[in-house]
């Protein structure tokens, strides 16, 4: 589904302050919606609904157990439900969003809860909720005029543009689309705020599955081991359109022991976000692309790694010291089919 926010407007918008619990930085509820005029509105609909809305920042909703005990989709299911009203809504986030703020890096800051309407999916018009937080202000030079006179003054703002934590939530489903510049630094805001993980697309799950495939070449430790699990893998890409992750893991099941791929895979899923379905079929040409200049790349022992060109293979190695301190490697390499 791709959302079009061309004829999006801003309905309303509350502003809470949201401290640090773990510090005893306070929650700072407002009673009232702020009013927008069309300045504030164009800004927000510029930076924070155009920032979020990317098929690379598509998440989706989860629980454990049931997902209508996930705090942020209950609360938002209520409101378009018509059960709460917008700002008691806003409170409910602002107290859940307080509640979650227990790591030490977690800055204090302002949360910006926002109706939007006018989103459409193509065919129907969506309702959509926005809530973002805002951590880091800007500082800005004012320019006063009086008469023939300038002055400069310091302002300091917050920047729509740059979001450090944002979610859009739509009225039709579990899908919201969030971003977090914070990154790994401290990802409460998608895993403890929000909880939700990303819908992956195959561009990103191929980019994932390759990124394995380069770190699993790089534990094979013995470099003829490692050649021939890198022209085994370039063999099947030649020789397949798709591969699927399962593909990818028996391959390299034969090189490095099972519970190592495994781990292999599961310290991906944690990196990207998601986990990846063994059955899915990803173009094999893409990733062998992505993957050409590190399975270009040898490891020949002591250290020492070659780059060949593409098509060529190692075949063997033939290492000779001569005692006093020299070392001489012969590199016997072979044309790929």
């Amino acid at each position: 589904m791709t959302i079009q926010i061309a004829e999006s407007r801003v309905e309303r918008l509350v502003v809470h302050r949201v401290g640090n619990a773990t510090r005893g930085e306070p929650l700072q509820l407002s009673e009232r919606t702020t009013e927008v005029d069309d300045e504030v509105s164009s800004l927000i609909l510029s930076g924070y609904l155009r920032g979020v809305v990317s098929d690379k920042k598509k998440h989706q909703f989860f629980h454990e157990t049931d997902l209508n005990l996930n705090e942020v989709y209950h609360f938002s299911r209520q409101f378009f439900r018509g059960e709460i009203d917008f700002l008691a809504l806003s409170q409910r986030l602002a107290r859940h969003l307080h509640a979650r703020s227990q790591h030490p890096n977690i800055s204090a800051g302002d949360l910006f809860v926002i109706q939007f309407a006018g989103l459409s999916d193509g065919e129907r018009e969506l309702r959509a909720l926005g809530v973002f937080k805002s951590e880091v202000r800007d500082d800005f030079l004012s320019i006063i005029e009086s008469g023939e006179v300038f002055d400069i003054r310091h302002a300091s703002g917050i920047n729509p543009k740059l979001i450090d934590k944002g979610a859009l939530i739509l009225e039709n489903g579990p899908l919201v689309y969030a971003v977090d510049r914070g990154g790994q630094q401290a990802k409460f805001w998608l895993d403890d705020f929000l909880k939700a993980m990303r819908v992956p697309d195959a561009s990103t799950t191929t980019r994932m599955v390759a990124s394995v495939v380069e770190q699993l070449s790089e534990e094979i430790v013995d470099p003829m081991e490692q050649a021939r699990f890198k022209d085994e893998f370039l063999a099947a890409c030649q020789n397949e359109e798709e591969m699927s992750a399962g593909q990818v893991g028996a391959i390299a099941e034969k090189f490095v022991p099972k519970e190592q791929v495994n781990q292999a895979f599961d310290a991906a899923a944690e990196s990207y976000g998601f986990g990846v379905d063994e059955e899915a079929r990803l173009p094999a040409q893409n990733m062998a692309k992505r993957l050409e200049k590190s399975l270009s790349r040898y490891g020949v022992g002591h250290g020492i790694s070659v780059l060949l060109p593409a098509g060529i293979t190692l075949k063997n190695i033939q290492s000779v010291n001569d005692g006093e301190g020299g070392l001489t490697l012969t590199l016997n390499l072979n044309k790929r089919d």
